[in-house]
């Protein structure tokens, strides 16, 4: 992104990711469960130490972000969830590592 010469060009290059990105993987969400999409939630945030909601606002910004924020409270599953090996992801935190 910091390579791209001007705002413009940026915003074009994101629209594009964005439809490849959908194209690529959308046909396998719409797959997933109600507990895998939350626990692909969770492994984002552990891969990345950020949570997803983070991440969709700083590549498509803060009105996208709280959408997609809001869709998935309609289903309560929130995209700032924390992935947190000591407590509640104990049990796959050593299942993480292996894979």
């Amino acid at each position: 992104m910091e390579t791209l010469p001007d705002e413009e060009q940026r915003q074009q290059h994101l629209v594009r990711m964005e439809s490849e990105l959908f194209k690529q993987y959308k046909p396998v969400l719409k797959k997933f469960t109600y507990s895998q999409g939350k626990m692909l939630i969770k492994l984002v945030n552990r891969e990345c130490n950020q949570s997803s909601y983070e991440l969709i606002r700083a590549f498509l910004g803060s009105f996208r972000a709280g959408f997609w924020q809001t869709f998935g409270g309609i289903f309560g599953v929130t995209l700032k969830t924390e992935w947190d090996p000591q407590n509640t992801d104990a049990e796959l935190e050593p299942i993480c590592v292996l894979v």
